[in-house]
């Protein structure tokens, strides 16, 4: 009788143990997330390796804190909440425009990943809170055949396989555009993008000089950035396509977004950051000038290209490629040196190596 109970009782406390990580682990986060166990970083040239630590921090922004369908915290997924109308979140930001909000949850963020070792998250994942996100059922667009059923774990696998420089699904009228399972496009929207770590580098933090003028310019900067430094590698998923309940450009919150659409002023803005007098290595080995990536238009439409994995490629933008081929006394490029000098930032991109490599960067074809 006595070993019944005890058998009984080794059950029952057996099935709470194994229950309740398991019920944390599939619910929708609700308030505040802590960390979690996580899974695995990167070894040479950011070939995946196991560790006890997470890949993916998801950076999330909206007025309150709620359930984004399908997106909930895993041993190798953290997220972290800005909001902006009440303290719901990690982190509250009243009156931030989307950049400024972005930023912040980017800088949280760093200042986890630079207590780790071994260079922290891989991916910094930013989305907007009212992001939804589905699967392509039709498997000639997917690039693999064990595709998961969730999407973010979709979308994650998709970054660990092809580790783009900035990853993205398809989104509204983009659907497809690439012809086959991954491409290039030059237009990506900012409502879900995933940067490697090594994009801290020069690309983000976003750029908030024109936020008074357009919450749209930020996202044009991250764009041509991408296209001028890792064209191949700037790569988008036909597998997972995005959507949002809410279109902010009509306005309708009285002026809480501003959207002005003419990306001239963005373009002739960058411009200014470019020293005219030198010319930069390329990747494919040509000498240019960087001013050559803009032409007469504001936004490209068809930028040849193919999607590549990131095997080789370096996308740690050194110091010597950024005081050469831009203007080091520009207001814009001071800001990114010294953020490059954070003793946080340098441990994420360098951790121990005391030299930067160089970089080459993939030039979009130039015409």
């Amino acid at each position: 009788m006595k070993i019944c109970k005890f058998v009984f009782l080794f059950i029952v406390v057996s099935v709470i143990v194994l229950w309740v990580p398991y019920t944390a682990r599939f619910r929708f986060p609700e308030t505040v997330i802590g960390r979690f166990l996580v899974s695995s970083s990167t070894g040479p040239n950011d070939s995946p390796v196991r560790t006890e630590q997470p890949q993916f921090v998801y950076l999330v922004q909206g007025a309150s804190r709620h359930p984004i369908p399908g997106l909930n915290a895993t041993p190798n997924r953290e997220i972290i909440w800005l909001t902006y109308r009440d303290k719901t979140g990690d982190i509250y930001f009243p009156k931030s425009t989307h950049t400024e909000g972005r930023n912040r949850l980017l800088l949280e963020a760093i200042d986890r990943a630079s207590k780790r070792k071994e260079g922290g998250f891989l991916y910094y994942v930013f989305l907007d809170d009212d992001l939804l996100l589905s699967n392509e059922n039709d498997e000639k667009w997917w690039w693999r055949k064990d595709l998961p059923s969730n999407p973010f774990d979709r979308f994650e696998l998709f970054l660990l396989d092809f580790q783009p420089a900035v990853g993205f699904p398809s989104f509204g009228i983009n659907i497809h555009d690439a012809p086959a399972p991954v491409g290039v496009i030059y237009n990506f929207d900012a409502i879900f993008n995933g940067f490697h770590r090594h994009t801290i580098s020069f690309m983000l933090p976003y750029i908030t000089d024109l936020d008074h003028i357009s919450w749209w310019f930020a996202q044009w900067f991250v764009i041509h950035m991408s296209a001028m430094f890792y064209n191949s590698n700037r790569v988008f998923c036909n597998a997972v396509h995005v959507n949002n309940s809410r279109y902010h450009g009509d306005n309708k919150l009285k002026g809480a977004y501003t959207d002005s659409g003419d990306f001239r002023v963005p373009r002739d803005y960058l411009r200014t950051w470019i020293d005219k007098n030198n010319k930069v290595k390329t990747a494919n080995g040509e000498n240019i000038n960087l001013l050559r990536t803009f032409k007469r238009q504001a936004l490209y439409l068809n930028i040849p290209g193919n999607a590549s994995r990131k095997n080789s490629m370096e996308y740690r933008v050194s110091t010597k490629f950024i005081t050469t081929a831009f203007d080091k006394s520009h207001p814009g490029i001071q800001k990114i040196l010294r953020w490059r000098n954070l003793p946080k930032v340098r441990n994420i991109l360098y951790g121990s190596e005391k030299d930067e490599p160089d970089f080459f960067p993939d030039v979009f074809p130039l015409h």
